[in-house]
């Protein structure tokens, strides 16, 4: 398991010292400490603009960076909380943040973080340090060059006073006597300095995945509690769709609309960047949309990290297209393990599994199907299909037989 494992980080707030910026971060790890992050300004400006501190909301960094190969920059993202309800954020970031982040996530133990330049307990005594080192470079400064700045800083308070005196009265009359705005002089249009702590109180931001009341969908469906569902309640049967969208997306969406039943659909990422219309089409019909990881992987064969990867990847393909936040996961192959469980613990996810396989990826014969779902008890079932011309064949028998066994055919959230 990788030595990050367990690790939260919380960010508390966003600071400005000495044009420095700094993430007020809560690391939990073996114990709690608070601590002050030096980050590049860029990055600092990016995650205030998704931000708003206050006791409503909390925040927790990612410990996860992508690369973005076409734009050439990082990507993380926040995850933000607000009652019951989180929301997954991204943000684009510095290759210092992804360096700093990955010395984070990499250490095994908390007192370690002495070791990191970038990470402090005491920003004043930051603060102060900097200044004590900004002195000593100015006493290398001769003489003449100190009296030279000071003359200049005495001509600069002359002329401030001398606009005041002047400036202003000349600025009023101009505002008396014209008529067109556009002529109105700079010095009489208000401005104020926006700095960090501004933003902070003005900022609202907008909630990429909030959905719209009007429409959600009128679909029968469950919504899940259990961090890992392998079966859905008596009287209710969950019809599945894994290793889309392809071609044969649309057709089995038709189905579904035609007998007003609930479907679920599990994507695999790289084929949602070759069918992103296929995705709009599931989400403009209301069924649910989940991840099948980005390459369809046996993910317990793969480090935590690269697990981590190949489903913030997968998500990102989707979200990227509905603007919706996934929360659904379902493991090629049904292949996991406690790195697994973890991932999807730390990102508030859901894993979804099966108790029912036609084995359809194999026969791709659609009586066998069928007969398959015919003749096995469905109440409760999570059925396993793969997007196929023999499941699109099959379907309207299957979803009859499901009803005239008074069952209701729902979709997963």
């Amino acid at each position: 398991m990788a030595v990050y494992h367990g690790k939260v980080l919380e960010l508390v707030a966003i600071e400005k010292s000495n044009e420095k910026s700094y993430l007020r971060i809560k690391l939990s790890f073996e114990q709690e400490a608070e601590l002050f992050w030096n980050v590049d300004s860029e990055t600092a400006e990016n995650l205030m603009t998704i931000s708003q501190f206050d006791e409503n909301h909390k925040y927790r960094l990612s410990l996860h960076t992508t690369l973005d190969t076409i734009k050439k920059h990082y990507i993380s993202f926040i995850t933000r909380t607000y009652r019951d309800k989180s929301d997954r954020i991204y943000f684009t970031c510095s290759s210092d943040y992804k360096n700093d982040l990955d010395s984070i996530k990499n250490t095994q133990s908390i007192n370690d973080i002495k070791k990191f330049s970038f990470l402090s307990t005491n920003l004043s005594a930051i603060d102060e340090k900097k200044i004590e080192q900004t002195n000593e470079q100015n006493k290398l400064v001769i003489s003449k060059g100190y009296k030279l700045s000071f003359k200049w800083v005495i001509i600069s308070m002359i002329s401030v006073i001398f606009y005041l005196l002047f400036g202003y009265s000349n600025n009023s009359y101009l505002n008396k006597t014209s008529i067109n705005k556009a002529t109105m002089p700079i010095g009489e249009i208000e401005t104020t300095e926006v700095n960090l702590e501004n933003k902070k109180n003005i900022f609202t931001p907008v909630n990429k995945f909030e959905k719209d009341k009007s429409t959600q969908s009128s679909l029968p469906y469950i919504e899940l509690d259990d961090l890992i569902t392998y079966s859905i309640p008596e009287g209710y049967v969950s019809l599945t769709f894994d290793d889309g969208p392809s071609k044969y997306t649309e057709a089995i969406v038709d189905i579904l609309k035609k007998y007003k039943v609930g479907g679920t659909f599990f994507f695999i990422g790289v084929n949602v960047k070759k069918h992103p219309y296929s995705v709009r089409y599931v989400q403009s019909n209301k069924y649910s949309i989940g991840s099948h990881s980005m390459n369809h992987l046996k993910m317990s064969d793969l480090s935590f990290e690269k697990q981590e990867d190949e489903i913030i990847q997968a998500t990102k393909a989707i979200e990227d297209i509905t603007n919706e936040k996934v929360v659904l996961f379902r493991p090629p192959y049904g292949a996991l393990n406690n790195q697994t469980k973890n991932i999807i613990h730390n990102y508030h996810d859901k894993m979804i599994l099966w108790n029912m396989d036609p084995k359809d990826w194999k026969t791709r014969d659609t009586d066998k199907i069928y007969n398959d779902i015919h003749n096995t008890e469905a109440s409760g079932s999570i059925i396993l299909l793969h997007e196929s011309q023999a499941v699109i064949d099959a379907l309207p028998k299957i979803i009859e037989h499901l009803q005239e066994q008074n069952l209701k055919i729902v979709s997963l959230q």
